[in-house]
């Protein structure tokens, strides 16, 4: 069953950018982000601005 808010697997290799965006705004679980992807698509994510902070803490050491 497709939803139309989650797209198949085949269209989340395609679209890294929606597939980031989900993983930070709603959380992973078990599943690992890969953090070179992370790193290339970070500027481009709408993510929550707390979030954006955490994680730029985490890659690059950014204080808040």
């Amino acid at each position: 069953m497709h939803n139309w808010d989650y797209p198949q697997k085949d269209d989340i290799k395609k679209n890294k950018k929606w597939y980031l965006e989900r993983l930070l705004t709603y959380g992973f679980g078990k599943e690992k982000i890969n953090k070179d992807m992370l790193k290339e698509h970070f500027k481009d994510l709408n993510i929550p601005e707390h979030t954006r902070a955490f994680f730029e803490l985490l890659l690059w050491n950014k204080p808040f």
